[in-house]
């Protein structure tokens, strides 16, 4: 996939507009993995002359636009989406029952790592926004934890494409040997993270002696 979205995003005159806007579009649940595209836009950043970090600002915007629309559509629309037949066939009643259980049992923290769980991302934002959770403190929670993943495979794609861009199969090798890598450490870094400042925050709010 990383070739096909390459080739695809290179021959299209939007340029880095092309996975800005597919990253929206993945907040929203279309069927693309985010890190791939934020790879894919690294690789482009060293063609197109740009750092990795000024390719990560803009990705970023695109991430959260993304997960902040679907947290809205929760906020205005939940109460009749979620009764909608075509709407049970992508987010059923189980599924919206084990997202409220972990809003239940971790409150805000799971916006945090929601962000590290491709399928119920969408879902737990989408509920967030339901469950009429502060907009500033869904951004601040989604917003810390996007801070890790997006520079962490902009980055990547930035190296890669430097280190293999005359040889796009040892890329494309290079990327599915360290496949696993790749999404364990900003999941383990973001955990890390979490729970970090999870027992800050009881420490915060323990009653006093």
């Amino acid at each position: 996939m990383f070739e096909t979205l390459l080739k695809y995003f290179q021959n299209s005159p939007l340029s880095l507009w092309g996975p800005f806007m597919v990253l929206i579009l993945c907040g929203l649940g279309l069927p693309v993995p985010e890190d791939i595209v934020l790879l894919v836009a690294g690789a482009m950043g060293v063609m197109d002359g740009y750092s990795w970090v000024e390719v990560s600002v803009l990705m970023y915007a695109g991430v959260m636009i993304g997960d902040s629309t679907i947290f809205f559509a929760g906020r205005f629309f939940g109460g009749k989406l979620r009764q909608a037949a075509w709407f049970q066939r992508y987010f059923s009643s189980p599924k919206q029952a084990k997202v409220e259980r972990l809003f239940d049992h971790y409150h805000s923290f799971v916006l945090f790592f929601g962000r590290f769980l491709p399928g119920l991302r969408a879902p737990i934002f989408f509920t967030a926004g339901s469950m009429k959770v502060r907009y500033w403190k869904f951004f601040l929670f989604d917003g810390f934890a996007a801070l890790i993943s997006v520079p962490f495979f902009v980055w990547l794609g930035h190296w890669l494409w430097h280190k293999f861009q005359d040889d796009i199969v040892a890329l494309e090798h290079a990327l599915s040997r360290t496949k696993a890598y790749t999404l364990l450490v900003p999941i383990l870094i973001g955990l890390g993270l979490f729970f970090a400042i999870r027992i800050w925050w009881r420490r915060l709010h323990a009653p006093k002696e």
